[in-house]
């Protein structure tokens, strides 16, 4: 096989494993995507609950300060009562008195019932929470994972270019502009191997002459029906057609 073909069939190879990364690092945030989507889909009952929980929390202390408040002013009515100096003053700290005292009254009701919606919710996010931990466990291993198979990737094709410079540049820059015509016609695909006397590509039968030719090896021979170069490993048990799978 001449060199130029050899150093065509590694540029291809280089080209497709190339490609094959990008595809990979170009699924990796869709894949993160859905791993985070998958524990939110499961997780949304539990987060629910927690937010309900804290709006319940807030709730109480709400609540609460306002209580603190009313008993604030209701002692001061109290105390404005033992100061009053006619009976319309009298009659208007006592009804104060006791507006505050059932606002108050109220207040320590709805207290005690948030209290206990409160505790009801921290019973359920008790139950929950084991698992809600491990599938947020098991989600951050999978997103470990991507991440390392992500930077592993790109110093992967960082390595092939680098190889496929120098390939590159050992070419003839006619012989590069013909091979990167096809292989952008052809999907990556610029050189097919030749078996039992058929295009691996297209999958039609090359002339006998023509497969003579090819399996010499010392001429850049095209398919008649694709046009990509053809060559021929004897053999061979990996294709450059494989090298696509």
């Amino acid at each position: 096989m001449s060199p130029e073909l050899s150093q065509l069939i590694e540029l291809q190879e280089l080209d497709l494993e190339i490609q094959r990364i990008a595809d990979k690092l170009a699924s990796i945030p869709a894949e993160r995507e859905q791993a985070e989507e998958k524990f939110n889909q499961y997780a949304a009952e539990f987060l629910a609950l927690k937010n309900q929980h804290e709006e319940t929390l807030a709730e109480r202390t709400r609540l609460e300060t306002e209580l603190a408040e009313t008993q604030t002013h209701h002692e001061k009515f109290k105390q404005d009562l033992m100061r009053v100096s006619n009976e319309k003053e009298y009659i208007t700290a006592l009804r104060e008195i006791d507006a505050t005292k059932k606002h108050i009254g109220a207040l320590e009701t709805e207290i005690l019932k948030r209290m206990e919606e409160a505790e009801a919710l921290a019973e359920q996010l008790t139950t929950f929470a084991p698992d809600i931990e491990a599938k947020r466990s098991e989600v951050d291993l999978v997103l470990a994972s991507l991440d390392r198979n992500k930077a592993g990737s790109e110093d992967r094709v960082g390595e092939l270019e680098s190889r496929r410079g120098e390939i590159a540049g050992a070419i003839s820059a006619n012989l590069l502009s013909m091979y990167e015509r096809v292989a952008k016609a052809r999907r990556g695909m610029a050189l097919s191997e030749v078996r039992d006397g058929i295009c691996s590509a297209c999958r039609m039968r090359v002339r006998p002459k023509i497969f003579s030719d090819v399996r010499r090896g010392d001429q850049l021979i095209t398919c008649d029906s694709c046009s990509r170069i053809l060559f021929y490993r004897p053999n061979t048990t990996k294709s450059a057609e494989a090298v696509t799978t």
